[in-house]
């Protein structure tokens, strides 16, 4: 008997074409910041934008299950990070303490696979962004909750467009229990299924989870991560405190996107980073001389949108050239500081790349030995690999 083809809807699971991710970070970015501005909240529409960027950097995974997943950890610890940092806005030292201890937390889920990583890493991002600008008058919930608005609104363009045809008994018993011969050349029988009388019994009590944990506290590399970025972000945030200007919460950032240790080599992270600051800087000050506020921002963010996922294929330096001008757009809808924002911005990411190269690289041990393999990967772009050596 011939064996049943594969599902009618598995093409459909597949990696989203390049097309379909330059549509969904478009809407993804544009969709808030317009319906903010119909509003007549601009800031708020701004603040679900900047949730709808960090769920289309989320949404890379080739399978769509991976996908839905992965965004989803993404807007829930990045709506708890944003309920934390907002609470922690204005309260230096203390701010200075959580936001570290966060940093430790953050380091370690990234020996846990790419979807805890980047979950990990959205949950510190948005605590250190919403604790580094100026306290707001709006409640405290309400960042959060867009934040998570602009996350949804990712997922429900990663969704399926339609449901999936059952499939016949036959068809299910044959992709499950594939024909064996039970002798040279007699009959078939369909093979023992898994879970039958040969395999193995699975522990109860969810023993084999409590071991992997147990496993993973144990193990040093988790910790060495973790205690790296911890060290360079309280560093960071320490600084934070004592400069005398607002909105210093950019040297943290960077120091987050550079020292992720399975996102690539720091010392070439750091140098793509520094580069691809200044060339988003560029741009988002020509659209801040050519393009009036409003309205008219929100067909440059649909650009700039469709074009995040293209150069981010080209690599990381590429990638933060587009994500910057879009963090830059955002954030000036609050305060109009333009082209002055845009130099501290420069300022404050230099700082964070020295930083990270001096004690997260060059003074950290085994780092310059380790960095030679070390690839330079964009923030979800490609496959994620298994981290299982200090890296960068």
């Amino acid at each position: 008997m011939d064996r049943p083809g594969p599902h009618p809807t598995a093409r459909a699971a597949g990696p989203a074409s390049p097309a379909t991710q330059a549509v969904r970070a478009a809407v993804a970015l544009s969709a808030p910041l317009a319906a903010g501005l119909a509003l007549h909240h601009p800031e708020y529409g701004a603040l679900a934008s900047l949730g709808g960027l960090f769920g289309a950097l989320a949404a890379t995974a080739p399978a769509r299950r991976t996908r839905l997943r992965t965004v989803t950890a993404c807007l829930l610890l990045g709506a708890a990070g944003t309920a934390l940092g907002g609470l922690l806005a204005g309260r230096g030292w203390t701010a200075f303490g959580v936001l570290t201890a966060l940093a430790l937390l953050s380091g370690m889920l990234s020996a846990r696979g790419r979807a805890a990583s980047l979950a990990g890493l959205m949950l510190l991002l948005n605590a250190v962004l919403a604790a580094g600008v100026p306290p707001s008058t709006a409640p405290w919930w309400l960042p959060p909750l867009l934040i998570a608005g602009g996350g949804l609104l990712v997922l429900l363009l990663c969704a399926p467009t339609g449901l999936p045809r059952p499939r016949s008994r036959g068809a299910r018993t044959g992709a499950l229990a594939p024909a064996r011969p039970t002798a040279p050349g007699g009959p078939t029988a369909p093979a023992q299924p898994a879970g039958g009388p040969t395999a193995p019994a699975r522990p109860a009590g969810g023993a084999a989870p409590d071991r992997r944990t147990g496993a993973f506290l144990r193990s040093p590399a988790p910790w060495c991560y973790g205690l790296r970025l911890a060290l360079c972000v309280g560093l960071a945030e320490a600084l934070v405190v004592l400069m005398p200007y607002e909105r210093a919460y950019w040297v943290p950032v960077t120091v987050v996107f550079v020292l992720k240790p399975d996102l690539g080599s720091v010392f070439s992270r750091a140098l793509l980073r520094a580069a691809g600051t200044a060339a988003g800087l560029l741009a988002a000050v020509a659209v801040f001389a050519a393009v009036p506020r409003g309205w008219p921002e929100v067909p440059v963010l649909m650009l700039l949108g469709a074009l995040l996922p293209v150069l981010s294929r080209r690599g990381y330096g590429f990638q933060t050239a587009a994500i910057t001008p879009v963090i830059l757009l955002l954030s000036d809808l609050g305060n109009l500081e333009g082209t002055e924002l845009a130099g501290q911005l420069m300022a404050d990411s230099l700082i964070g790349c020295a930083l990270a190269l001096i004690v997260g690289h060059a003074l950290w041990p085994g780092a310059r030995r380790t960095a030679r393999n070390a690839p330079a990967a964009g923030v979800g772009v490609g496959p994620a690999r298994p981290v299982t050596e200090p890296i960068g």
